[in-house]
């Protein structure tokens, strides 16, 4: 009979000791950070309508933890730009994830100014701690803004043998493609979608007679060696 009673008391135990861990998770601070790690985004004001002097970035976030029924605001400090290429303006107009929701958007205002003239600049964000979230992992809690009125020469442009580089084939990428994207994230240009874009890119500026100057004997082409 007492072997039962403590058997009893050692379950009645057990059951309050995962009640009181389920309680303490349950109501454990949710954690914010963005959605990729160390990622940048781009923005070139050469692709907006003329007169565009400012514009809204958008930056994804996420949460782990509880989700909610109102929304929560996630804080995100502004780390500023390039100190040898001073000037930048920015606003963090919101850092929100929505009701129901475990992942939102932050929106950054950028700001069209002089020293985008001379080089692009680049703005850096870091989400931190506030009275709704904890922080989350270190390599998703920075992010960036990369503000330009220029057209520079990517990283990935000659892994996609796209040819000598010029802004006036990164214009044409967006006027075809609409973004490139198709080319950022590839480890070599012979897979389809690659060449696709290519093939793409070369129809629109041979139907087109797309050249650099009227009096040039060729279009514009898009492959290893040409202009």
């Amino acid at each position: 009979m007492m072997r039962n009673i403590w058997i009893m008391v050692a379950m009645l135990f057990a059951a309050g000791a995962c009640s009181k861990s389920e309680v303490e998770t349950w109501s454990a601070k949710p954690q914010a950070s963005f959605y990729m790690s160390n990622d940048t985004v781009s923005y070139y004001f050469t692709l907006q309508p003329e007169g565009t002097t400012e514009d809204t970035v958008k930056l994804k976030i996420m949460m782990a933890g509880r989700i909610a029924d109102v929304d929560r605001h996630v804080a995100i400090k502004g780390l500023g730009g390039s100190p040898s290429n001073p000037g930048s303006q920015y606003e963090i107009m919101s850092a929100i994830i929505p009701a129901g929701k475990t992942r939102g958007e932050a929106l950054i205002k950028v700001f069209k100014t002089e020293n985008l003239d001379i080089a692009n600049d680049t703005l850096s964000f870091e989400i931190v701690t506030s009275e709704e979230f904890e922080v989350g992992e270190d390599d998703y809690l920075r992010n960036a803004v990369i503000v330009s009125k220029l057209w520079t020469l990517p990283s990935w442009w000659d892994k996609n043998h796209l040819g000598e580089y010029s802004a006036k084939k990164m214009e044409i990428i967006y006027q075809v493609l609409g973004s490139t994207e198709v080319f950022e994230n590839v480890e070599n240009w012979y897979v389809d979608e690659v060449k696709i874009a290519i093939y793409k890119l070369n129809r629109y500026c041979k139907d087109n007679n797309v050249k650099y100057n009227p009096e040039d004997e060729s279009v514009i082409q898009f492959e290893s060696g040409s202009k």
